[in-house]
Formats: structure tokens, C-alpha cells, sequence
């Protein structure tokens, strides 16, 4: 059996197939990037690094960044990397027992590849690209795992979910609804700024979250809902205990039907979680445009937050100054919560903003000595079994 996951392929023999082959890894982890995400795992690997006989080597552009997350642990090995640089990538890849990319999402790619050209095994937290999909045949002819969509989300709920789905399953259950529900929040005693949000991972990440359409299939009936829509239609979301949130739709729902083994569902939704307000409040800056990343703004180095913002403005927007003309364009001179939330980002001050591109993000919304963070799973499956995993 060829030892390949492409984490769509859920199931527990795939799940053992991992299991077996990390109790069997020999001496060096290449862990790439060690930016926001990597934290908890390299705590996690450099406390069983001496106990099971391996050497962490962390590659990332900033070495500052690799040294701080590792400690100075007799076990981590720190190194500046740049996955570009081919001559590089390949001598670390070459000797490398197993790699891990924790690298922007775009550029597994070329770690895959020199994985596939020196025969490494690969695990990332990603979803499968297309390029990578395409990768499969070859993967499996030279019998190498290459593990994706394992971290939260994707990840972790496909285990809970599958979890229930073969439980009831198992029990004699059709299946005739499934919705999936999660979200990274800050936990409440920590929540200490108007959007109930701090950023555990890349900010920009956060910033074009849902771009492209979303792809779901509602009463048999499928829908398409693109960018410009999609922080609108949201759905409430009441979690005992907590309150409620909203949901909105996550990305392809539709691809995990074969991969959950649900192929004939009528009613199938994976969605994202925010505290309640977020998306309409997020949905200011998309409608503007401001969360588009696919242009540079010209002479953006030399304008101030509020210059920046009113260049997205519409010519007819009326006020005195920025902050007028974004109130009065988008009629929320009485939307006090969304007031509070976008006052709260700062970018409609004047002070100059020299970012390449310029997302306004205040110290207080970065997780830092915020441990208390906490996860929502919320599966509904046939309008009535729910799970709730709080970490």
C-alpha cells in the first residue's frame, strides 16, 4: 500500500499509516517557516526531540524569528532559509528525514516538488492545491506520504466530524444534513478589543480570507456565493455557554462529499466561525475593496491611513473629512458596534502609513501573552446530533 494522504482521504487506516510511519522517523525534522502558525508545534517536537532521537531544523527568512520559537534547545538546529532559492531548498530538503511547510500556502509547491525529486516524505496543514492533486500518481509510485489539511481547520474537524459520521453510521443512520462549524477565538477573559479577534496566524492571511466563491449544496439544491457576498450572508451560529457567532460559508464544501463518504447528502456547508458583528463590520472593507490583493497602490508609501482609505472611497461619499464620507457613504451613523469596530483599527487617522501594502492592524489584536485561546467545533448532522470540542 502506497504510503500516501492526501488528507481528503479520511479514514482510520489512513490515520494509522501516519501513526506508524512517525514512530518510525529516523534523526532530522525540517520544519519551513517559523512564522505565527509554528509556535505550538515546535514546542510541541522540541519536547519529544530527546526522548525520541531526532533533530529539529527550522529554516526561515528571519533567523530572529527561528531562534526565539526554538530557545537556544540543544535539539533545534536554526537556519535562514528562502524557499526560492533552489540550491538551498534542495540541500535541505536532500537531507532531511521528514519536511514540514509551514510556509505561505502558494509556495508548498516548490518544497513538494524537490520532496518528490529526493524521495522525503512531506506533511503540511494546508488544503491540497491543484498542483499538488496532480502530484498524486507519482507520490504513490515511490511510496511517500504526503500529508495534508492536518491542523485545525482543515484538520482536526475532519476527525470530529468523521468521528460522528461513522458513529451514526454504524448505528443504522441516513444521513440527510451536515454542517461543520469552526473557529479559532479568543476565549472570553481574554478578549479585550471590539472584534473579539486576534491573529494567531499571518495577518495577511486573515486579511483575503474567502476570497474566490464559496460551493455548498443546501436541500438538494447546490449554491455559489462569491467574495463580494459572502461576509453578508452569514449564518448565527448559538453555542451553549458561549453565545452566539457568526457563520459564514468556507471555501469548496462540495469536494469533501466523497471524502467523507457522504456522496448522496441533500444538505452539506462547511463555514467559518467569528464572534458575533464581525462580518458585517469586515464586509466595510470589502465592499470598498481594501482587502484586494491583486494591485498595488500607487504611492502608497507616502499616503496617510485616512488617504489610503479615501482613495477607495466613492467621489460622491459626503463629509468633512474621511471618517464623514465612510459613515455617511455606508449609512452607519446609528451602527455604534460597527463604529466601534472600525474606529478600533486606527486607519482613519492621518499619521503616515509606510506598509508595501496597508493593513492597519493595532498591537492589541496580535495574540501574544494571550494564552487562553480556544476552539469551536460545531458539527450539526441531521438537524440534531451536535459536538462541541472546546481546546
Amino acid at each position: 500500500m502506497a504510503k500516501l494522504v492526501l488528507f481528503n482521504d479520511i479514514s482510520n487506516a489512513y490515520i494509522n499509516l501516519f501513526i506508524n510511519f512517525a514512530n518510525n522517523m529516523t534523526s532530522k525534522i525540517l520544519l519551513l517557516g517559523a512564522g505565527r502558525s509554528s509556535s505550538a508545534l515546535i514546542d510541541y517536537l522540541l519536547q519529544n526531540a530527546e526522548s525520541d532521537g531526532f533533530i529539529l531544523q527550522v529554516g526561515d527568512q528571519s533567523i530572529e524569528s527561528a531562534l526565539a520559537k526554538t530557545k537556544n534547545h540543544p535539539n533545534a538546529e536554526v537556519f535562514s532559509f528562502n524557499i526560492e532559492n533552489e540550491s538551498d531548498r534542495s540541500a535541505s530538503i536532500s537531507k532531511a528525514d521528514l519536511v514540514i511547510s509551514l510556509l505561505p500556502p502558494a509556495l508548498h509547491i516548490l518544497a513538494a516538488k524537490d520532496c518528490l525529486k529526493f524521495g522525503k516524505n512531506l506533511i503540511t496543514a494546508s488544503y491540497i492545491s491543484v498542483e499538488l492533486k496532480q502530484m498524486e500518481a507519482e507520490v504513490r509510485s515511490k511510496n511517500l506520504l504526503f500529508l495534508c489539511e492536518c491542523g485545525l481547520d482543515p484538520g482536526i474537524d475532519h476527525m470530529s466530524a468523521m468521528e460522528i459520521i461513522h458513529r451514526l453510521k454504524s448505528e443504522g443512520f441516513t444521513l440527510k444534513s451536515f454542517s461543520s462549524y469552526t473557529g479559532g477565538l479568543v476565549a472570553p477573559e481574554s478578549n479585550d478589543n471590539p472584534w473579539g479577534y486576534k491573529f494567531s496566524w499571518n495577518p495577511r492571511n486573515v486579511i483575503v480570507a474567502g476570497q474566490g466563491t464559496a460551493r455548498y449544496i443546501a436541500n438538494g439544491k447546490y449554491h455559489y456565493l462569491p467574495y463580494n457576498r459572502l461576509f453578508k450572508e452569514i449564518e448565527r451560529i448559538e453555542v451553549d455557554k458561549l453565545g452566539a457567532f457568526d457563520g459564514y460559508a468556507n471555501r469548496d464544501s462540495l469536494s469533501y462529499r466523497h471524502h467523507y463518504g457522504i456522496d448522496n447528502i441533500p444538505t452539506l456547508i462547511r463555514g467559518t466561525l467569528r464572534q458575533e458583528g464581525y462580518c458585517s463590520a469586515w464586509q466595510i472593507f470589502v465592499s470598498l475593496g481594501m482587502t484586494d490583493d491583486t494591485y498595488a497602490v500607487e504611492n502608497s508609501e507616502n499616503l496617510t491611513y485616512a488617504e489610503f482609505t479615501e482613495a477607495f472611497l466613492p467621489q460622491s461619499a459626503i463629509g468633512k473629512n474621511t471618517t464623514e464620507k465612510l459613515l455617511n457613504y455606508f449609512d452607519l451613523k446609528h451602527q455604534i458596534v460597527i463604529q466601534r469596530k472600525l474606529l478600533f483599527l486606527t486607519f482613519l487617522q492621518y499619521n503616515l502609513a509606510k506598509l508595501f501594502q496597508i493593513y492597519v492592524i493595532p498591537n492589541r489584536i496580535f495574540l501574544k501573552n494571550c494564552k487562553v485561546f480556544f476552539d469551536i467545533y460545531n458539527h450539526n448532522i441531521c438537524s440534531q446530533q451536535i459536538f462541541f470540542l472546546l481546546l
